[in-house]
């Protein structure tokens, strides 16, 4: 009976090693028994024009993973646009202006899993600026010149998520000077200066400040050596949006218009 067994055994061994190459065989015997854990999708609206880009993790716990796709309203109905094993995908079936909802979807064997997070796009006819990703105080761009940027901004009717972008930036000011910068908002229907744009500024450690059209901004180094000065410009959201669910793009010039003396 033993013999029998071993026998058995050591067939279906040969005949696994005959039917299957061994990358397949090493998936069967060692793949992980976890069920797919849940994943969020990363979007990218913002590197061509009505175009997301989509991506997501490798999951040796999944067969198949489902690509789901709403249109942003009250109640969503979803559509799969993808069904396969890639980890990446280019939705081009967008609209100008028109905001999406997408959730990551994974089936192992019989069992589907449903993705429990909700990922954003939505269909612009600009691209990212040049200065990209300065979002963060790591990442500020050098101010020395006029820098055209644009500042994305989304509501979505799902969950009420609110999308918006911060520019950083900083700038090297010589001991016992001040920096002036001015800000202008393209697109204003007046343009003289001191009119409130929808811009929003705040130099590091600092309390936060409406832009005012051609008005300079002072940032002062009181020390007696040259230092680098970090400072932010995002949206004035408090009249940036008519209703719930819509989208802007505040496209605006910062400028270092001079450096003079400090004055107390």
């Amino acid at each position: 009976m033993k013999n029998s067994l071993i026998k058995a055994l050591t067939f279906f061994i040969a005949s696994l090693f005959a039917s299957c190459s061994y990358n397949s065989i090493e998936e069967i015997l060692f793949r992980t028994t976890e069920d797919p854990f849940y994943d969020v999708l990363q979007t990218d609206s913002l590197s061509l024009e009505n175009t997301v880009y989509l991506t997501w993790q490798e999951d040796e716990g999944s067969d198949c993973f489902y690509l789901m796709k709403a249109e942003d309203k009250k109640n969503l109905v979803f559509e799969c646009i993808y069904e396969g094993t890639e980890t990446e995908f280019t939705d081009s079936d967008i609209l100008t202006d028109h905001r999406y909802v997408y959730r990551l979807d994974k089936k192992r064997g019989d069992k589907l899993f449903k993705g429990n997070t909700y990922s954003y796009g939505y269909g612009c006819q600009c691209r990212k600026d040049m200065y990209e990703d300065n979002d963060t105080e790591e990442k500020a761009s050098f101010l020395e010149y006029d820098l055209i940027c644009s500042l994305p901004c989304v509501q979505y009717v799902t969950e009420g998520i609110l999308h918006t972008d911060t520019d950083w930036f900083y700038v090297t000011v010589p001991p016992r000077r001040t920096a002036e910068i001015l800000l202008s908002q393209k697109g204003l229907t007046n343009t003289s200066t001191g009119t409130a744009t929808q811009l929003m500024f705040q130099e590091k450690g600092k309390t936060s400040e409406n832009v005012k059209e051609k008005t300079a901004l002072g940032i002062s180094n009181t020390s007696n050596e040259t230092k680098n000065f970090y400072f932010k410009i995002y949206p004035d959201t408090t009249n940036l949006f008519t209703s719930q669910g819509s989208s802007t793009v505040i496209e605006y010039t910062v400028s270092l218009s001079q450096i003079i003396n400090y004055k107390l």
